[in-house]
């Protein structure tokens, strides 16, 4: 797997440095990102605001199960730069597991990466930017997809075009670049097949697979904690209900005040059977 026309036209010439100085941004973005995230905030239309992630055992027991599906199907792959890449279909599930379980499942594929190239046998320098980069492929459709159920035009236009299009071509910038910059691997290598690799498992692979995926995880009960508002995780009429009490809180007060008189005058009334 190797493309002379990628590696011509981004790993020589004039572009060559510019691909080197975006990777190496990228991947100090995704630092400031996941501190921000860890930090509690995150970022939104209001600008910065709390990302409202509980650290419970649910919030822990979702990012194991993130992490361990994604590293499941890593040691089979056909490597065609050894111990760097090769087709992988197990990663073309990133994108469904972020958008399904929001930053849970972002955190597990994420950091998870380290993990499966040790597991597989590829753990090297690259494995650096394969960590951050892996930001893009998760936290982008976490944020900017509309939603998890297909069905619907928006999501589908949303995650297809920032999960599928933009995401994976902002990974393939940054791994190359970082191997390029480090000399894991030769320029020729790090361009031509790298980033066909990365643009195959991780774009075209996941255009075809997703849609799979997110039929057998979408249907999954959400679960209080798993994405950015833990109101929005709620099934609808509770949520409903939570609303209605934090807008009215008085009327929920006399709600309450008139259940309990209803009550003690129930117990009166047994008691006067029993007498």
């Amino acid at each position: 797997m190797f493309s002379t026309f990628l590696e011509t036209l981004l790993g020589q010439g004039p572009l060559h440095p510019v691909m080197i100085g975006l990777a190496l941004l990228g991947l100090v973005v995704a630092v400031g990102i996941w501190v921000m995230e860890f930090s509690g905030w995150t970022i939104s239309r209001r600008g910065f605001v709390r990302n409202g992630l509980k650290w419970n055992a649910t919030t822990i027991a979702i990012i194991a199960i993130c992490a361990a599906l994604y590293i499941a199907g890593r040691p089979i792959q056909i490597q065609f730069i050894p111990g760097i890449g090769g087709l992988n279909p197990s990663l073309s599930i990133a994108q469904s597991l972020a958008v399904v379980f929001g930053l849970p499942g972002a955190i597990g594929v994420t950091f998870s990466m380290p993990i499966g190239d040790a597991i597989s046998g590829a753990l090297t320098l690259g494995s650096v930017a394969g960590c951050l980069s892996h930001t893009f492929i998760t936290w982008i459709p976490y944020k900017l997809a509309a939603g998890a159920d297909l069905r619907k035009p928006l999501n589908l236009v949303t995650f297809y075009f920032w999960g599928i299009i933009v995401a994976p071509i902002i990974h393939a910038i940054v791994i190359p670049g970082w191997l390029d910059f480090t000399h894991v691997v030769p320029p020729a290598v790090a361009w031509g097949g790298v980033t066909l690799a990365i643009l195959t498992n991780q774009g075209l692979l996941p255009a075809i697979l997703s849609p799979i995926f997110l039929a057998i995880l979408y249907p999954l009960p959400s679960v209080e904690g798993c994405t950015g508002s833990n109101a929005t995780s709620l099934p609808r009429r509770r949520r409903r209900r939570i609303t209605i009490h934090q807008q009215h809180p008085q009327r929920s007060l006399h709600r309450l005040q008139a259940s309990s008189r209803r009550t003690r005058q129930w117990v009166r009334q047994l008691c006067r059977l029993k007498g």
